[in-house]
């Protein structure tokens, strides 16, 4: 350490304290450690229990006659799949692409002047919690199959999902600096 970096860490005579931990290799193994009996879990389930997260529908014997009365994508995939399914071909597939590519818009339809986490803004927390229910309604409409009262409903909530990025810049513009 030169002359004038040694000068920084003294201030009136005394050390100043530093909010920096030194690195200690103790911190790291017990990283590692960690990491290793999580990855030895994980390939447990991978290598001897790989059908504890599947559907049992994928073990059924396929039939290249007859397509399978519901088939639906994974877990995470279920709200956009709801949001596609009850809209014609080409809306669909419009409302779909635009549902995936609305998220990367946030930023710029956030018109708040808080930069302030969610739970501090008051409209911007109650669209939070709307569009969290609204996405788990979706996610399990889009399990269900899409018949009757299943299908009235997921329409509805995908409207909705729409609907809260319709407002998003409108309540979030008229929120107060705090």
């Amino acid at each position: 350490i030169d002359f004038e970096e040694s000068a920084k860490l003294w201030k009136d005579g005394k050390r100043k304290e530093s909010k920096v931990i030194p690195f200690n290799p103790v911190f790291l193994s017990k990283d590692v450690f960690v990491m290793g009996v999580y990855f030895i879990f994980f390939f447990y389930l991978v290598f001897y229990h790989f059908e504890f997260a599947m559907d049992p529908v994928n073990f059924d014997p396929a039939d290249g006659l007859k397509t399978p009365p519901h088939i639906y994508p994974e877990w995470y995939f279920l709200w956009s799949y709801e949001i596609l399914r009850p809209f014609p071909t080409d809306p669909g597939l419009i409302a779909f692409a635009l549902a995936q590519v609305i998220f990367f818009l946030l930023p710029f339809l956030d018109r708040s002047p808080n930069v302030a986490p969610a739970n501090r803004r008051g409209a911007f927390k109650y669209w939070f919690w709307a569009m969290l229910v609204d996405m788990i309604i979706l996610t399990i409409m889009g399990k269900l199959p899409p018949e009757g009262i299943w299908s009235t409903i997921g329409l509805i909530a995908a409207l909705f999902f729409f609907l809260l990025w319709i407002v998003l810049p409108i309540i979030t513009a008229r929120e107060k600096k705090i």
